[in-house]
Parts: C-alpha cells; sequence; structure tokens
C-alpha cells in the first residue's frame, strides 16, 4: 500500500480538509467546500465520455413500450399463456410464502412491502395550488406547482451563476431528502436519452419550440431552449438488499419511490418559487428518461458488469437514480473514474449468483446486443445500441420480477458493503487506483463471506437496530461534524 502511495494519499486527503467559517448562506454558496465532495481516487473524466465507450452515433431515442416494463413485451415475447403462469407464479409465491411462514416472506413481511407502496403504479398525487393564487390552468401531472411564482410575491425570478444555482439546490435537495444530486445540460446528444413514449401512459413525448412544458390527453411536451438535467440519488437499505429473493428486499426496492416522490414535489415547488420550471416522472416509477444514463454521465456511478445496473464509489449498487429537467442554469458534472468498471471486468460475483444465468461471465465487453437465450429470434429492441458493455440477457433476468423479484446480483456485489470498516476504504481507494489487485479482492470478498443473508438469519433483521430509512444520511456530509 505504501508503494502505491495509498497510504500517503489517504492522509493528505483527510488532513487539507480545513473547517471554514461562513458569515451567511451568500458565502457558502460561493464557497468551493460547498460542492459534492469525492474521494480523492475518484478522477474526473471528459463531459460524455465515461469508463464504458460510448459511440453517439449509434445512440437514438427509444420508444420505451419496447422494454421489459412496458405493457405489451412480456406478454408478446412469452405468450399469453406464459404470461399467464408467469403472473399467477408470482401469485402463488406470496401466499405459499405467508402459508408456510418462509423466511423473508411471512405476512409481516408482506405487511410491510404494502406499506411502503412497491405495488402501486398509479399516478402520482398532485400538490395542490395556494386558493388564494389565480393561475390560468390547473398544473400538468409532470410539472407540479408547489409554491407561488416569484411573481405572486411581486419579486423577479431568481438569478445566480449556474455554480451557485448548483450549490443551491443540490443543497435544498439533500435538506429535501436526496442523497446526493449532480447536472447536466440537456444538449444534442443527452436528448438522444429522452424516451420517445412513456412506457406506462401511453403519451408521446416531443420537443416543441414553446417557453413552458405542458401536457395534453396524448403527449408530454419539452421546451425546445437550453435545458439541464438534475440527477438524484435516493439511497436504499443495503441490510434489505441483502435478503436476496425476498419480499424484504422488495421492500428496500420500493423505498426509493415513495422518497422520491416527496422529494420530487418538493423540489419542483422549490423550482417554481424561483420563477423556474421541474419537469419530472409523470408516475413515480418511470421517468422522462433511463435514470442510470443520468446518473452515470452526471458522475454519480459507472456501470457494473450487470449493465441494469450502476455502482457508485459512495453508495454502491444500493441506490435509485432519478432525474428533473429544468431551466435553471446549472453547472455540469462530469463522468468519473473510481476504477470500478474496470473492477468489473476481472469480479464475476454477481454472475454467479445470478439465479437464471442472465449476467455475461465475459472478460471482454462488446458493442454488440446479443439475442436471448430465452427467446433467440426475438430482436433485442428492449435496449438500445452505442454502449460498450458486457450485455445481460434482460428477458431471461426478466422471469425473476414477479413478486418477490430477485435483486440478487445487486445483494451480493463486492461493492455492497457498509462503510465504517477502514478496510473497506482502503480497498476502494485501492481499486481506484490500480487494478493490479482486482482479482485478489473479489475472491477475498467471497472468502470472507460478505454478501446474501443466509435464510435462517432474515428474520433478525425485525430486531435490528439501524439508521433511520435503514442507511447512513452522513455520506457526501462535510460540515456541522458529521
Amino acid at each position: 500500500m505504501k508503494a502505491l502511495g495509498l497510504i500517503g494519499g489517504g492522509i493528505g486527503y483527510t488532513t487539507a480538509t480545513s473547517a471554514d467559517l461562513f458569515q451567511d448562506l451568500d458565502e457558502v454558496m460561493s464557497s468551493a467546500t460547498a460542492s459534492f465532495k469525492r474521494p480523492w481516487w475518484v478522477k474526473d473524466r471528459n463531459f460524455g465520455d465515461p469508463t464504458c465507450e460510448v459511440d453517439w452515433g449509434q445512440i437514438k431515442r427509444m420508444d420505451n413500450r419496447l422494454c421489459m416494463h412496458g405493457e405489451t413485451t412480456w406478454l408478446n415475447l412469452v405468450g399469453k399463456e406464459g404470461f399467464q403462469q408467469w403472473l399467477s407464479g408470482a401469485n402463488s409465491n406470496i401466499r405459499e410464502g405467508i402459508k408456510t411462514n418462509k423466511p423473508g416472506h411471512t405476512l409481516k413481511d408482506v405487511a410491510l412491502l404494502s406499506a411502503v407502496g412497491a405495488a402501486l403504479h398509479g399516478p402520482t398525487q398532485f400538490v395542490q395550488v395556494p386558493a388564494n393564487m389565480k393561475l390560468e390552468t390547473a398544473p400538468p401531472v409532470y410539472m407540479w406547482s408547489a409554491a407561488p411564482p416569484p411573481e405572486f410575491f411581486d419579486a423577479t425570478q431568481y438569478r445566480g451563476s449556474p455554480e451557485e444555482n448548483s450549490r443551491m439546490v443540490r443543497a435544498a435537495m439533500r435538506f429535501m431528502g436526496a442523497s446526493q444530486v449532480q447536472f447536466s445540460e440537456l444538449g444534442e446528444n443527452e436528448k438522444k436519452l429522452i424516451f420517445s413514449r412513456h412506457v406506462r401512459i401511453p403519451k408521446d413525448i416531443v420537443f416543441e419550440s414553446v417557453e413552458k412544458g405542458y401536457e395534453t390527453s396524448d403527449k408530454f411536451v419539452i421546451p425546445e431552449k437550453p435545458l439541464y438535467i438534475i440527477a438524484v440519488t435516493i439511497q436504499m437499505s443495503k441490510e434489505l438488499w441483502r435478503q436476496g429473493d425476498s419480499i424484504l428486499r422488495t421492500c428496500a426496492n420500493g423505498s426509493r419511490y415513495y422518497v422520491w416522490a416527496g422529494v420530487q414535489a418538493r423540489a419542483q415547488g422549490f423550482l417554481n418559487g424561483l420563477g423556474y420550471q421541474g419537469l419530472g416522472y409523470p408516475i413515480r416509477h418511470w421517468g422522462l428518461m433511463p435514470a442510470m444514463a443520468d446518473a452515470i454521465l452526471t458522475g454519480f456511478a459507472e456501470i457494473g458488469r450487470n449493465n441494469n445496473i450502476c455502482i457508485s464509489p459512495e453508495y454502491g449498487t444500493i441506490t435509485g437514480y432519478f432525474s428533473l429537467l429544468t431551466d435553471l442554469p446549472l453547472a455540469p458534472t462530469p463522468p468519473i473514474d473510481a476504477g470500478i468498471f474496470r473492477f468489473c471486468h476481472t469480479c464475476r460475483k454477481c454472475a454467479d449468483a445470478c439465479p437464471t444465468g442472465a449476467i455475461s461471465h465475459d472478460s471482454e465487453t462488446s458493442w454488440e446486443i446479443p439475442n436471448s437465450e430465452l427467446i433467440p429470434n426475438a430482436d433485442p429492441s428492449w435496449s438500445v445500441t452505442g454502449k460498450k458493455l458486457f450485455h445481460t440477457d434482460v428477458p431471461k433476468c426478466f422471469t425473476k420480477w414477479g413478486y418477490p423479484f430477485c435483486g440478487i446480483c445487486m445483494g451480493t456485489c463486492t461493492f455492497n458493503t457498509n462503510d465504517v470498516a477502514s478496510i473497506h476504504n482502503i480497498v476502494r481507494s485501492t481499486i481506484g487506483t490500480t487494478s493490479l489487485f482486482n482479482d485478489f479482492l473479489w475472491k477475498a470478498d467471497k472468502a470472507f463471506g460478505y454478501g446474501l443473508t443466509a435464510d435462517e438469519e432474515k428474520e433478525q433483521w425485525w430486531d435490528h437496530e439501524l439508521p433511520v430509512y435503514g442507511y447512513d444520511t452522513t455520506i457526501g456530509s462535510h460540515h456541522g461534524g458529521y
């Protein structure tokens, strides 16, 4: 470690942090220490250039109905009989789990799932406009008006530099419940990531030369003007994700959506109060663009071996990603290199654990999306070309997405460790600096028994004393003694 310069670098990073004192909020916002600090081994890359190669010439807007969550995609692929068997199998799993008191599937596990509302796909609730406000039209679903605009108070639109705006939005949204916030311009390349049609609401998503976004009975309209992406992470409980293929794990997954619903409502109201718009998720589960794309391009995370997930240096795999579009000018944050994708080239822990064999064991990435082994004659339209990845067999993966769902890959991932033990930070800094020990480290992870919780230990979760929400909210905090 000393020969690699890791110990000295780590000490230098910690001692370089000073306790700055500020007189007011403006001084905090203008200070460089108010921005999102990363560990010293996380390196910035050029904009639009993540660690997985991207050929923007091949990227095109996708009809989101073709993904596996589309209303008829799975039905068309497996046929009516197979679809009915899939649905009845999921329902039988729940009933059988309750009947037999299967660990992780008991009545109280199912009740917890009901409490978090993970199975609900209805529209996000409206936030009511104040009664004393006069608006010409009701607020559209995906652009809540939760706060009066500046003119209500005889004020003008808020003005700040992109850097000041970014610090302000990050501070506000962290207070609202976001784990972390990053930004990107919605340039010509990024526009290719906007879906052409929503996955669950039968409406096209279109760009028009208008000042404000709006919604009709058949379309969501995005203004053809300078816009910015606000990318957001919502943490989830690592302990619950370790419960593997169980109702308890599903509860953890569902938790991010109810947190996001509140964060989006507050963020859109905040932006509206500043005189700007925030175009968000029409329903809590699905938005206007793939969440992983903005997470990777804004520098939250790197893609994993399973190309259905991405991995954060701070949060590992157990993070939900969301986004808003706004016309508030923001300072973009670039992609990162923390050695994670390189590590995935060696590590095959998730692929070994996958119950369907859907995750690639290949040693090299590929531009080509392979046909599914499950439905070999089907055109792999559930994904978009132009990304050099390890390609997961998505239909095979989707066979495990009836209740209680799966998530074994995320729960067993080498990066799904807790953060207090200093050895994990040393390991992450090693991975971020050199790939020399990658093979040894992922095998050590298996040897030390990290990963999924054994069935006989799942019931113990109910007796754990874990942080509120089940995760460490102090990650990314650098002020106030946290």
